[in-house]
């Protein structure tokens, strides 16, 4: 056999129509995922790249349970690499028997599926076959929703002339896709590796010294811009670039977590952090602008009356006997993901303004701000930099409560706030630091 198969029906099939076919998720899987993506430093990839974890590990167990006598090998899959993950949802270098495969995964099934660019475009990430998982993670189960093989896609990218969008992905309707099952096992079971070519990586290698340097000289002055998406900083060529360059890739992953700052030597790693003292100024920081902090009108109780906003908050507050203070300042932050839409505030005053190293106030409040997305269970951690300070969970509807913490630290303090809504939507905070 040299030739893929395609089971050409091409009449929708919705998710339920292939339900007999779903694998269940067990609980360590789910958290085995959710771990994943921790590492991951914006909301909205750090979703995707939990629902891909789990649409690989659902593919690893549909596999087994499928065909046991196919080797799959996991493992080496980028989205276990959080330098990928963090740039790249989606699961390649799937090892099946001979054959890498790619697996994409998404938690709706509409009229169009995004691929992103570099799992076709880039020769290290390309696969001979393109897998598309569908989970339901609330249900806890996986299912394979469709496939198509390297050179399907790259005759549909020219009939069609397919162009990449503005996210860095291609947008393929579901009649390119093959939705029979059996005939992916089939040419996954009798298909010869080699009667489809892959893009070769040598191809490029001549060009990338230069264009990699210049890369990673760009992106040294954007360590501000780091933290977003690189369709958001980089060109389509410049993108290439870095999806076929790993040790950029890894160099970019550790500037996002302040491993490496220009011109510091690895040993001496800088940490950012949330200035708190310069809200005390009514200043915004720059990492926290960067963030999406927005710092608060005054917080005197007579502005605090007018804010319908913050109105619920501050009587919540005092009903537990905890009053904010005049001359507090704070900034807030939305939080959002596919299944929460939640609020954070940060509010900081000093204790202590005449010592040499005063102390300050911190107080975390976190609340539901959508009456669509309310998450079922709530839970704020914070920690500094030897241990966790405190560990609580609400239960029930979240739009009606809220959670808070207060803190007192000095100059020397760091605090790491950490949200996660329904044990899926996990929210990891930059620090809070108090400096002149």
């Amino acid at each position: 056999m040299n030739q893929p198969t395609y089971l050409t029906d091409t009449d929708w099939l919705d998710f339920s129509s292939l339900g007999d076919d779903s694998t269940e998720l067990a609980p360590s899987q789910i958290q085995r995922a959710a771990q994943l993506s921790l590492g991951i430093y914006t909301p909205e990839q750090s979703w995707q790249v939990y629902l891909n974890a789990l649409g690989t590990i659902g593919f690893e167990q549909w596999m087994a349970e499928r065909a046991p006598d196919i080797q799959v090998d996991v493992s080496n899959s980028t989205i276990w690499q959080p330098a990928y993950s963090n740039i790249l949802a989606a699961a390649c270098n799937v090892q099946v028997g001979a054959f890498k495969v790619c697996v994409i995964t998404a938690s709706k099934v509409g009229d169009l599926q995004s691929i992103p660019f570099a799992v076709v475009d880039v020769p290290k990430l390309a696969a001979h076959f393109y897998v598309l998982m569908h989970v339901e993670e609330e249900l806890q189960q996986g299912n394979v929703f469709g496939f198509m093989s390297y050179p399907q896609l790259q005759s549909y990218k020219q009939q069609a002339l397919l162009h990449v969008e503005e996210d860095f992905t291609y947008s393929l309707p579901n009649d390119v896709l093959s939705f029979d099952v059996d005939a992916l096992l089939l040419n996954l079971r009798c298909l010869d590796s080699r009667a489809i070519n892959l893009p070769v990586e040598s191809s490029i290698a001549n060009t990338q010294t230069d264009t990699s340097t210049a890369l990673q000289q760009k992106l040294t002055r954007l360590q501000s811009e780091l933290r977003k998406h690189p369709s958001q900083f980089l060109t389509m060529d410049e993108a290439k670039t870095l999806f076929s360059n790993p040790h950029l890739i890894d160099w970019l992953y550790a500037c996002t977590r302040a491993e490496v700052v220009t011109n510091v030597p690895k040993s001496q790693p800088i940490q950012p952090f949330i200035n708190v003292g310069r809200w005390l100024r009514n200043q915004i920081d720059t990492v926290a602008e960067e963030l999406g902090w927005m710092l608060m009108p005054t917080l005197a109780p007579s502005a605090l009356r007018r804010s319908e906003d913050f109105q619920p908050i501050r009587e919540a507050l005092e009903k537990q006997k905890i009053y904010i203070p005049s001359n507090a300042q704070g900034a807030s932050r939305d939080l959002n993901s596919e299944c929460a839409a939640l609020r954070l505030y940060a509010i900081i005053w000093e204790l202590n303004e005449v010592s040499d190293n005063p102390e300050w106030m911190l107080l975390i409040v976190v609340r539901s701000i959508s009456s669509s997305l309310v998450s079922q269970t709530l839970r704020l951690e914070i920690r500094d930099k030897t241990q966790q300070l405190f560990d609580q969970t609400l239960e029930g509807d979240s739009s009606k409560e809220i959670l808070f913490a207060r803190l007192v630290g000095d100059s020397n303090d760091r605090f790491w706030v950490t949200v996660t809504a329904d044990d899926t939507s996990v929210f990891e905070i930059e620090p809070f630091g108090l400096e002149g």
